[in-house]
C-alpha cells in the first residue's frame, strides 16, 4: 500500500459517499498498477485505524469492490487484488464535490 505521505484525502460531504470515494481510489491503485494482481490489501481495521474512517465505511468499499470483482475476499485469509482486475473497466463514477447547477 501506498506511504503515508501518498494517502488519499476523502471529501465528507461530498456528492460520494466516503466508501465510494474509497472504492474510486483504490479502483485507480489498481488500473494504474500501483496495486498488481495478487497483492494483498490491509484489513479493513487497519486502513479505518490509519485513515481515519469508520471500518463499517472501508467494509462498505471492499464490498463494492468485491462485487465489481476488483478484489477478491479470502475467510480467515484477507483481501487481494483479482487478477485480470487492472484491465476491467471502472464504471462510471460520481464527482467528488457538487457541480453548480446550471440555469
Amino acid at each position: 500500500m501506498p506511504t503515508h505521505a501518498s494517502l488519499p484525502t476523502f471529501e465528507r460531504g461530498a456528492l460520494a459517499s466516503l466508501p465510494e470515494q474509497l472504492a474510486s481510489w483504490l479502483t485507480g491503485q489498481i488500473h494504474s498498477r500501483a496495486l498488481t494482481a495478487g497483492t494483498r490489501l490491509p484489513s479493513a481495521r487497519q486502513l479505518a485505524a490509519e485513515w481515519g474512517y469508520s471500518r463499517g465505511a472501508v467494509e462498505e468499499a471492499f464490498a463494492q469492490l468485491q462485487i465489481e470483482g476488483f478484489i477478491e475476499r479470502r475467510v480467515g485469509d484477507g483481501s487481494y487484488v483479482a487478477e485480470g482486475a487492472a484491465a476491467m473497466q471502472a464504471p462510471a463514477q460520481l464527482p467528488a464535490t457538487p457541480r453548480p447547477l446550471s440555469r
